[in-house]
C-alpha cells in the first residue's frame, strides 16, 4: 500500500506556518486577537479565512497586492485574507514587500474554521512549490474547558484538531475552579498525549506559550505524562479513540519503516489520526524523528543530540483498535498494542468529564 503523503519540510526550518484550529466557541480568534494586540509582531503575519472575519483595531495601511489584500497593524503584523488557494496565498504573502524597518517574517498564523479538519490543511501544504520556502508547520488547537468534552464526544472534526495539534490551549478557564484545571488537562491528554498542553490562570502568559516560536514540533516528553498515570486515564478514555504504543520486533533499516508508515495509513485511511516515531535504524547513527497527522507525513528528521536509545512509537486512531490493525500487518516489523485495555478505557463516557 501506498497511501501516505509526504509534507515537504526541510531540516531549515526559519519560517514558522502555525495552522490555528479549534471546535466552533472555542476561543481560537479571541486567542488570536490577545495575540495580535501585544506590541512588537512585526515578525508575524496572519491568514484569515474569508467566511471568518475578525475585528482587528489599530489599522494604518491597506493595499493590494496581485488580489490579495494586504492589511499592516499598528503593531507591524501583516494580515490578509485567503484567496484562491492556501498555497497561492503563502506564496503570495512571502513575496510582499515587508514594511519599513520591520524584521523578517518568521512566524505565519492560519486561523482555520471551526469544522475545518486540518488533515487536508496539511495535505494542500505538501504543494512541490513550498519545498524551498523552509516552512515549518505545525497546529495549535483550543479547548473549551465547559464544552470541550461534548463536542470530542460528539464531532469527529474536534477530535481531528486536538490530535493533530502539537500545542493544545485551554480556553475560558476563569469560568471554572482552576484547581480542576489537572482534570481537563488529563481529559485533553488522553485524546493526544504528543501535544503540550497550555493552562495559565494569567491570559497573557497563556497566550504568549500558545505563539512562541520553537520547540513546537521537537522530539518532546509530554508523551511520557500519558502512560504514566494508566489508572486515571482510564477514567477519562475517549469512547472511540484509540491511543496505541508499538514496538520494533527487531533491528530495522528506514525503508522498512517507510514501508510501515505507508500500509499502516493504507489500512486505516480516515481512522488514522496522529503518528509519531522516533526509531533507531540501522541505515543512520542517529535516531530518527517522523509525524503525521491522519495520512500525511513529515519529512523525516536526525535528531543529532538525542541521546536515549529508547524507541518512541505513538498511533492515534480513530474506531480501529490494535488488534484489528495487527490482523492486517501480519508480516509487520512494528507491534502495536493498546496503552489502556478496551475493556477499561471504554467505560466512562467522555463527555461526563465535563
Amino acid at each position: 500500500m501506498r497511501a501516505g503523503k509526504v509534507m515537504t519540510v526541510t531540516d531549515r526550518q526559519d519560517i514558522e506556518l502555525i495552522i490555528l484550529c479549534g471546535f466552533l466557541g472555542s476561543g481560537k480568534t479571541t486567542l488570536l486577537v490577545d495575540f495580535l494586540s501585544q506590541n512588537d509582531l512585526n515578525d508575524s503575519a496572519v491568514i484569515m479565512n474569508e467566511a471568518g472575519e475578525i475585528g482587528i483595531d489599530g489599522t494604518v495601511v491597506k493595499y493590494e497586492n496581485n488580489d490579495i489584500p494586504l492589511t499592516l497593524l499598528s503593531n507591524g503584523c501583516v494580515c490578509c485574507s485567503l484567496r484562491s488557494s492556501l498555497v497561492y496565498t503563502i506564496e503570495q504573502l512571502l513575496q510582499a514587500p515587508r514594511p519599513e524597518a520591520a524584521a523578517p517574517l518568521r512566524r505565519i498564523i492560519l486561523e482555520t474554521s471551526g469544522l475545518s479538519k486540518p488533515g487536508p490543511i496539511l495535505a494542500s501544504l505538501a504543494d512541490p512549490s513550498l519545498a524551498s520556502l523552509n516552512l515549518n508547520v505545525w497546529v495549535l488547537s483550543t479547548f473549551d474547558v465547559e464544552q470541550g468534552g461534548i463536542h470530542a464526544a460528539t464531532f469527529d472534526e474536534s477530535v481531528a484538531q486536538l490530535t493533530a495539534a502539537n500545542r493544545i490551549v485551554l480556553t475560558k478557564v476563569d469560568r471554572i475552579v482552576f484547581t480542576d484545571i489537572s482534570e481537563h488537562k488529563l481529559l485533553v491528554s488522553s485524546i493526544n498525549p504528543l501535544a503540550k498542553v497550555i493552562a495559565d490562570e494569567d491570559r497573557q502568559i497563556a497566550v504568549t506559550q500558545a505563539f512562541q516560536l520553537g520547540q513546537a514540533v521537537s522530539p518532546d516528553e509530554h508523551w511520557r505524562h500519558y502512560f504514566s498515570t494508566p489508572e486515571r486515564l482510564a477514567t477519562r478514555s475517549h469512547p472511540r479513540i484509540h491511543v496505541l504504543k508499538g514496538h520494533a520486533t527487531t533491528r530495522i533499516a528506514w525503508e522498512d519503516v517507510a514501508a510501515w508508515l505507508d500500509d499502516l495509513a493504507g489500512l486505516c485511511g480516515e481512522k488514522l489520526l496522529r503518528t509519531k516515531l522516533i526509531v533507531h535504524v540501522t541505515d543512520c547513527p542517529d535516531p530518527i524523528l517522523i509525524q503525521g497527522v491522519g495520512t500525511v507525513f513529515g519529512t523525516p528528521r536526525r535528531l543529532t543530540r538525542q541521546n536515549s536509545d529508547v524507541d518512541v512509537i505513538v498511533v492515534i486512531t480513530q474506531d480501529i483498535d490494535a488488534q484489528a490493525i495487527m490482523e492486517q500487518l501480519i508480516e509487520s516489523p512494528i507491534l502495536l498494542s493498546e496503552t489502556l485495555s478496551p475493556q477499561t478505557s471504554r467505560k466512562q463516557y467522555f463527555g461526563s468529564a465535563t
